[in-house]
Parts: structure tokens; sequence; C-alpha cells
């Protein structure tokens, strides 16, 4: 079944979200399962050129056959080519991508000239003054200074943390949060949402996943037919709220296995994060 690019809006409504970062948005990409270069592509290059987000987030199997890292390098550079994020493309390998493909996308730089950056059990803190946000990568122990500032002088964070999944063992919450401080409001990247759980319990705000595909062949009315996950069949897609967290479930652009999707669209997502209480979401479907 044939599917035009579809490219979803939503707002997400935090309370914990520090002002500073109010209408701070994500453009969040899955499952690209790229190679070569193809018509689809094409079509997905000409929607997500309208986008201008503050924050590319790619959560994982970039590519699909390892071995063929350097054509996806090149389709990925293509694809990714009309994007330039005021404050950084961030990105996590899943489980079909080349360990080459990282490092050689994060030795690329967008059309600003910022570098794309791979985040293995890594965070980045975005900040804002009154220059405007800054994004930096958390620096180890010795680089820090020797003690905190007093609570209340010390600039809110937001703390964009990049859970290493190109397998399931590679996963390290604690080392991937060990600069994070309670009050740094949380947003995790990771591939496989079952990850939720020890993610809500580590702190996590919001997480964003992929891997599942939303199913990719699903019934009529969208439920999977396989999950790829061990998350109940609801929650191969969609916005979820799990302890106190949103989890945030990418359909993604490509597919694997069976190379086609069945009543579950291919899907791109703009999230739009608000400093506002609530449990309910606004969702627009621009593509």
């Amino acid at each position: 079944m044939f599917y035009a690019p579809h490219i979803d809006s939503l707002e997400l409504p935090c309370d914990r979200l520090p002002r500073a970062f109010d209408r701070l948005t994500v453009l969040h990409l899955s499952d690209l399962h790229i190679t070569r270069w193809t018509r689809r592509l094409d079509r997905w290059r000409d929607a997500l050129a309208g986008y201008a987000p503050d924050v590319l987030a790619i959560t994982g199997d970039l590519g699909h056959r390892s071995w063929h890292w350097k054509t996806t390098l090149a389709s990925l550079e293509k694809l990714l080519e009309p994007l330039s994020p005021r404050l950084g493309t961030y990105f996590i390998l899943g489980n079909h991508d080349s360990l080459k493909l990282g490092p050689a996308l994060a030795a690329t730089r967008d059309a600003t000239g910022k570098p794309r950056i791979m985040l293995q059990n890594q965070t980045v803190f975005i900040t804002r003054s009154g220059k405007g946000f800054a994004a930096h990568l958390a620096e180890p122990p010795a680089k820090l200074p020797a003690a905190a500032p007093p609570a209340g002088e010390a600039a809110p964070r937001l703390a964009l943390v990049g859970v290493h999944q190109h397998r399931r063992i590679d996963t390290d919450i604690p080392l991937a949060m060990r600069f994070v401080a309670p009050e740094d409001f949380k947003l995790l990247l990771m591939h496989y949402p079952d990850l939720v759980y020890p993610a809500a319990a580590a702190g996590a705000d919001i997480c964003l996943a992929g891997h599942t595909h939303g199913g990719q062949i699903c019934w009529p009315d969208g439920s999977p037919i396989f999950r790829h996950d061990t998350l109940s069949a609801p929650m191969c897609t969609g916005v979820h709220r799990v302890n106190g967290a949103w989890m945030v479930v990418n359909r993604g652009i490509g597919s694997a296995g069976i190379k086609m999707r069945m009543f579950c669209p291919p899907q791109a997502m703009m999230i739009t994060l608000r400093n506002v209480e609530g449990e309910g979401i606004a969702h627009t479907r621009t593509n």
C-alpha cells in the first residue's frame, strides 16, 4: 500500500518544563531504514524541507543493511540537507545500523555548519539566557565546576539524553544520565519503547522511541499484527502516559522485513513542548 509522507504535529503539556523552553520544537524522525535513494525519499525530503525545528532528534535505524552503510550515509545526507535545526541534530543508533555509520554521520555538518551529534549514553544540555539558546555536550567531572551553584541561581536546563541502543545490552540509563540533576527537565531518545519503565523510574519527563514501525502490517483499524516489542499492542504507536512520563512512539518512515506497510502510514513528528498542566495533547496531521 502506497502512502505519501505523514508529518504529524502535536503539543505536549509538561508541567515540569521550565518557562524558558515553552514552545521549544523537536522534529522527531525514526526508523528511516535507508540504503539507496528512491523517489519515495524525494517526497520525504520535499515534505521535511518546510520545517524549521529547534531540535532534530533521530531515534535509530537510520540504515537498513549494515554492510551498505556508505550508501546509507550518502542518502541520509541528501535527506537531511534541507534541515538546519537551530540547536542541532542529535541521533542514536538502532539494531539495524552499522557501527561505522554513526561516526561517519557525526563527521558531517548541516547547511549552517553545525555538526550532527551521535549520543551513546550521553547527555546534551540545552540552556537559555539573554543571548538565546545554547546546547553543549555534558562534560566529564574534571571539566565541571568544583561546586554546584546555590539553589535558585542556576539557569534551568533541558537534558537531552541519548540512550545507546544499537543492541539492548548497550543500554545504560545511569551512565547516560550521570551529569543530569533531579531538577533538570529530561527528554530521552531511545530506540526500544519498552525501555520506558526504567526511563520513567530514572525521572524521564518525555521518551521518544521508534523500533516498532507501529506494527507496519496492521488490521484495518490500525491494530498491529506484529508488535516487535514487549509492550501491549496499543503502545506500538502514538502518545502514552507511563508512570508520569510521556512516551511518544514514532511509526518511522521506512520498513523492514516485508517492504511494505498496510493500514499503518509512515510518520515523522513535529513536537512542541508546552509549559502547561494537563494530560491532554493537541494533534494536527499536516501532510
